[in-house]
């Protein structure tokens, strides 16, 4: 396999290779997303889309716009898909796959972030996506499509766990037992 030529314009870069005797253009794109969770007194409830029918439950996610950087776009792309606000925690995992679209070969890879609900109303999502939906968390796990967004929320569950009051006030459960033991 060999190089022909290659460009790279923003965030997108196109690279046509030799295989086989054939050109190959790929498509490589970067975007960016969030796991938003708002705690419950029993929990924690995680904000996903759904797209199709069936519905296949994702995370919100999308490409960065230009001069945007990673954390800029899973904020806006998080608003824009669930009509919710969110702050960043801190940054879970990129995670890269390869895809097809009318025979051009695409990779993308996508980072992606905890983050915390601030503010906003899911009936407020754009039309990209037919509806965004908060789920127990634990229904949120086995509703997702992908395991590397499953993943995601395992990975969650464990900041969460070493870290229980990166959500804000601890929940009146964990304070009750705190003052017991104090």
């Amino acid at each position: 396999m060999g190089v022909i030529a290659g460009r790279r314009t923003g965030r997108l870069c196109h690279l046509t290779t030799l295989l086989l005797g054939r050109i190959m253009r790929i498509k490589y794109e970067v975007s960016a997303g969030g796991l938003v969770l708002r705690r419950h007194e029993a929990g924690f409830d995680a904000l996903l889309i759904g797209r199709g029918s069936p519905r296949v439950w994702t995370l919100p996610k999308g490409h960065l716009e230009a001069r945007e950087t990673n954390e800029q776009a899973a904020i806006r792309e998080v608003r824009e898909e669930t009509g919710c606000w969110g702050e960043i925690i801190m940054r879970l995992s990129e995670i890269s796959y390869w895809f097809y679209v009318a025979k051009n070969k695409h990779k993308k890879s996508v980072t992606f972030y905890l983050m915390r609900y601030l503010s906003g109303d899911t009936a407020n999502h754009d039309h990209e996506v037919d509806e965004a939906r908060w789920f127990d968390i634990g229904a949120a796990r086995r509703a997702l499509k992908y395991v590397n967004e499953k993943r995601l929320v395992d990975m969650s569950l464990e900041y969460i766990t070493a870290n229980p009051a990166a959500f804000g006030d601890i929940p009146f459960v964990a304070r009750q037992a705190e003052q017991a033991t104090s």
